[in-house]
């Protein structure tokens, strides 16, 4: 059974979709939620998913809605992911 079959019926991402990010490549920047985005992106099908802790991330728009850091982490890297996932799509459409 094809891994991202259930990715592939999206209408959002379909077949051309899922063969971008089958051969995109990614770095994620920093250490906060690196590792969720890092999981995320892989997952997503990314041919390759890169990390450097030492530049400086994307800064996380809704930082100030988590109360405890973990939380706050996790949802950093989880948008960061799918800001990833989204640019490559809206790139390749344009």
């Amino acid at each position: 059974m094809d891994r991202y079959v259930r990715q592939r019926r999206l209408a959002e991402l379909g077949e051309a979709g899922q063969a971008r990010l089958l051969a995109a490549t990614h770095c994620v920047a920093g250490t906060d939620g690196a590792l969720t985005e890092l999981v995320y992106l892989e997952r997503a099908g990314f041919r390759a998913v890169s990390l450097d802790a030492l530049a400086e991330p994307r800064p996380f728009a809704h930082a100030s809605l988590f109360r405890h850091a973990s939380a706050r982490a996790h949802g950093a890297g989880a948008w960061r992911a799918l800001r990833a996932v989204t640019e490559l799509l809206e790139r390749a459409s344009a």
